[in-house]
């Protein structure tokens, strides 16, 4: 879960937290007592004995006797123990067979659908497998509209708040975390609820945005709250952030007393998390005291506290404290060796990202091989009517009049080169956008490479693919799906200039090709593109989708002087799809400079990632990127 503190509203607790289980409503016969009591102590002590609850967890989850309410219940209980115990495949285990039984029963109700993937979510976020605990809290979201309404708007705020944490925790995306958070005040007001733990979290995201002023706001009106509701953990917080932020404005003597007295308090109530980051604050002010020995000493006594925790933006906050103590203290390789560990930490939670990206991929891919079969059973049934119609047409022909011959040898020529050009429209376009297919966009693409591009310019390859599109068929249906892929279409459309080239390049993933471009042009493009094909839409009655889409460039010829063709510059502009696919929501974009001597194009294309690195291919995006991620090239 995340770093936060607890909220103080019954219900919002129990979503956020950990123990939302616990009161789930029994449809089916009640178990007996002491069955009953093992599961409520299997969830009682999940926390606080771990080891425990595991080894009681797998002995309730043997009976067979279970109920579907029991089952979950345990299930929960073990997804949580085994994660606090160091065996995330346990927890992860747990947390698929929670969303698998949920699945297998339709008559569930939809409170228990609804806990059951919110705590799913809590499990995998746990674990830090962030693709999937947005994919189970988006599902209690959606099932959360079967609620009435006020125990709905109460689901949709704990379920936002989660994913706006994922974005801030685990992406590095407060942007789109910010877009969360104020979504979930919003429904927040609409039934009333006040709950100082969104204002905390949103003040921490306002914070790392470098929106000081407005999260200042945000955190007086968050302690106020917090008061008010006696929520003490999160009043505690919400001090050190206040606290943090007197520290950055040069205003130390008003923050010693406030931030003292909350890592105080927190140490009383045992908050780790909450402590490491006050701890980490302390380090600053110490630092600028001109107490390095103590903010050292204090850096480290806070990374014993988040050292092995899911707790990354806290581990973030405290290791750049360290590094910075080492170096007022003038210790180089000390400070160098803190760096490694925070890059470490990065490049795990980069590594688990890619690693659910790639099952993502593989799925979205089984998925459009399935629905390129379809499309092309299709064109086959669509060709062959055609050709029915053109041989029903030759022996009419043949029964023809021979005093009409004449007349009938023009109508039939007429009518077959309409046939003809049908024919020839049908095997060149998808059937559900009108737009190219992908033979017909090979050959347009041929035409444009054979045109030599203007002094300074060359044409571009432009690859989108829409995030997270197996989500909406699975969610809205394949209608809806339909529709997402006809208005990309459109939009596309409306973009492209006379001389582009668009079309469906297979499943979700579209191609745009531009010619005489220069590199700025092309970034100008992918821009413009992201902008215009994202954005909310309107999937079903009352229920939006967010729209995202990610793209990736490269030219042709690839290289100054270069004579790589279009083949080449696709497989290149696919790596770059697959580095904003990492990000999602992005652009990014391979320009190559002059080939280095020694070196040919393919190897360049089978190793980009050195020629970036030596400055002879550009690596341009919409976010800051260091280098490409590894990834298995798919063909042209």
């Amino acid at each position: 879960m995340s770093t936060s503190a607890q909220s103080s509203h019954p219900l919002l607790s129990g979503l956020l937290g950990l123990a939302m289980l616990v009161t789930l409503p029994s449809s089916a016969a009640a178990p007996a007592e002491d069955r009953a009591a093992q599961v409520g102590l299997c969830l009682k002590i999940r926390r606080d004995e771990p080891v425990k609850a595991v080894a009681l967890a797998h002995r309730l989850l043997q009976a067979t006797d279970l109920s579907i309410e029991d089952e979950l219940k345990t299930l929960s209980c073990l997804g949580i123990a085994a994660g606090l115990s160091g065996e995330p495949e346990q927890a992860l285990i747990a947390a698929e067979r929670m969303e698998r039984r949920v699945g297998e029963r339709p008559d569930l109700t939809p409170d228990l659908k609804m806990r059951a993937y919110s705590q799913a979510g809590s499990i995998y976020q746990g674990a830090g497998h962030i693709h999937s605990a947005e994919a189970a809290y988006l599902r209690a979201y959606e099932v959360s509209s079967r609620l009435d309404a006020h125990d709905a708007a109460l689901v949709q705020a704990a379920t936002l708040t989660n994913i706006g944490l994922i974005h801030a925790d685990y992406l590095d995306s407060p942007d789109v975390a910010d877009e969360y958070y104020r979504k979930a005040l919003a429904v927040a007001a609409t039934v009333g609820l006040e709950d100082p733990l969104i204002l905390h979290n949103h003040a921490l995201n306002l914070i790392s945005l470098g929106r000081n002023t407005e999260a200042m706001a945000v955190i007086t009106q968050g302690e106020a709250m917090a008061k008010a509701k006696q929520a003490h953990a999160v009043l505690d917080r919400l001090h050190a952030e206040r606290a943090g932020l007197w520290i950055l404005q040069g205003k130390r003597t008003q923050a010693k007393p406030l931030l003292d007295a909350a890592i105080r308090s927190q140490e009383a109530s045992q908050d780790f998390p909450g402590l490491a980051g006050s701890l980490a604050k302390r380090s600053i002010l110490q630092r600028q005291s001109g107490d390095a020995p103590g903010a050292l000493a204090t850096a480290r006594r806070a990374w014993a506290l988040v050292d092995g925790q899911p707790q990354p933006q806290k581990q973030r906050e405290v290791l750049l404290a360290w590094m910075a103590a080492h170096a007022a203290m003038g210790q180089s390789d000390q400070a160098l060796a803190v760096g490694a560990r925070l890059h470490a930490l990065e490049m795990e939670s980069l590594k688990q990202q890619r690693l659910e990206l790639l099952a993502d991929l593989q799925a979205r891919s089984e998925s459009a091989d399935a629905q390129r079969e379809l499309e092309q059973l299709r064109h086959q049934a669509q060709i062959s009517a055609l050709n029915d119609d053109k041989a029903q047409l030759l022996r009419r022909a043949g029964g023809a009049l021979l005093g009409l011959l004449v007349i009938a040898g023009v109508g039939f020529g007429l009518l077959q080169r309409r046939k003809n050009r049908q024919l020839r429209a049908v095997s060149a376009t998808d059937p559900l956008t009108g737009l190219r297919n992908r033979r017909a966009a090979g050959d347009a693409l041929q035409a444009m490479a054979a045109q030599r591009a203007s002094p300074g310019m060359r044409h571009v390859l432009f690859l989108i693919d829409i995030d997270h599109f197996k989500k909406v068929n699975d969610g809205f249906g394949h209608h809806a799906g339909d529709d997402v892929l006809v208005g990309i279409a459109d939009a596309l459309r409306a973009l492209c200039r006379p001389g582009d080239v668009i079309a469906r390049w297979g499943g979700e993933e579209f191609l745009m090709a531009c010619p005489d471009l220069t590199a700025a042009q092309a970034c100008t493009v992918a821009a413009r593109l992201h902008e215009r094909l994202g954005g909310a839409r309107e999937l079903a009655p009352g229920r939006a989708w967010d729209l995202t889409v990610s793209l990736g460039f490269a030219p042709f010829p690839f290289f100054e002087e270069g004579r790589e063709g279009w083949e080449y510059a696709i497989r290149l502009a696919d790596r770059a799809l697959y580095a904003a696919k990492d990000r999602r929501n992005a652009w990014a974009g391979l320009w190559g400079r002059a080939l280095p001597d020694g070196t040919s194009a393919a190897n360049v294309l089978e190793e980009p990632e050195s020629a970036v690195r030596g400055g002879h291919v550009d690596l341009m995006a919409s976010y800051a990127i260091e280098r490409l991620p590894k990834v298995v090239m798919r063909a042209a």
